[in-house]
């Protein structure tokens, strides 16, 4: 058991949200990198993890909260019962959403705080490197909405975590779901992540849903996370790679890529932009079909087409479920 309450001092209005699918050991980890840092609570949503002890949490932060799913809701809708959790019970004005496979570098969360300079910040974002490599690989370092592939870019990912483009202090139009602050004023008024989303492209929709309402996402490069990339994975998908035809995943990573990527772009995007990302995603289709062919996953293409007609469901029959 382990009380951090003795180094408070004067909290700040943040409440950090851990979303655990069997990664408990990861959030612990993580939780203990923040001994120094200033928060209001801890909120823990479980996903029904079948193989995990999430409680092991609760034993050894006993002021955690810990909230269990009866089932996987998935990232984002875990992220929106820490988020109702927060709104409802406490009144801190910042929600932190921080995935389990990360550490965090000191001051971080002061640091971020700070980042709200203006009203018109509503949410801010820190440098994310790859934590198997120490700080010098660079996973997140502020991004952009790339219409051609439907999905975001960040510029020098993989490469030096220290380039000049690395180090800027800037504001973008995406913030990664792996790390970053947003104020719950902005989170009412917006709403939380999209629960047509389970997995992946989530974080690219409310950025562009939060800027859509007139606010701005600062990046601030001195507040430093620390990412073990594709940790909820497996080492084996890092490996061989998404959508390389060896993948035994590769069937949810084409179901999941086509229906978010359709549903990001024609909720968000210009007749234009939908144009070129139509463009965009046929030769996306058309470049992996190489690898999907030689190793003969018919399971790839019935993802697709899975993909595509739930994207239509959601957006032109049922709407939003």
């Amino acid at each position: 058991m382990t009380d951090f309450s003795s180094k408070k001092k004067l909290d700040l209005s943040v409440a950090i949200v851990f979303v655990n699918y069997n990664t408990s050991d990861q959030i612990i980890s993580c939780i203990y990198s923040l001994r120094e840092e200033r928060y209001s609570k801890i909120i823990v949503v479980d996903n029904a993890s079948p193989d995990d002890c999430p409680e092991c949490i609760v034993e050894e932060f006993p002021d955690v909260v810990l909230i269990k799913s009866e089932k996987n809701l998935g990232f984002g809708e875990g992220c929106n019962i820490g988020k109702d959790w927060v709104i409802v019970n406490t009144d801190c004005e910042y929600i932190f959403f921080l995935n389990p496979d990360t550490l965090v570098e000191p001051g971080l969360l002061q640091l971020l705080h700070d980042g709200f300079f203006s009203p018109e910040v509503g949410l801010v974002t820190p440098r994310i490197t790859m934590m198997g490599d120490g700080l010098d690989i660079l996973w997140y370092g502020g991004g952009y909405m790339n219409w051609l592939t439907g999905s975001a870019r960040v510029p020098g990912c993989g490469l030096s975590a220290v380039s000049k483009i690395a180090l800027e202090d800037r504001f973008v139009e995406f913030a990664s779901g792996c790390a970053f602050m947003i104020r719950r004023s902005v989170l009412e008024e917006c709403g939380g992540f999209d629960p047509r989303y389970f997995m992946y492209e989530e974080d690219v929709e409310l950025s562009l849903r939060v800027i859509s309402y007139g606010y701005k996402i600062y990046y601030m490069p001195k507040a430093v996370v620390r990412h073990l990339a594709q940790g909820s994975q497996g080492k084996e998908v890092e490996a061989v790679g998404m959508f390389k035809g060896r993948n035994p995943k590769l069937p949810f990573f084409v179901y999941q890529t086509a229906k978010n990527r359709f549903l990001t772009v024609f909720t968000h995007g210009t007749v234009l932009k939908k144009g070129l990302f139509l463009i965009g995603f046929m030769l996306w289709v058309f470049r992996n079909s190489f690898e999907w062919v030689r190793y003969k996953r018919l399971d790839a293409y019935n993802a697709l087409f899975l993909g595509i007609k739930d994207f239509v469901k959601y957006t032109y029959v049922s709407g939003k479920k």
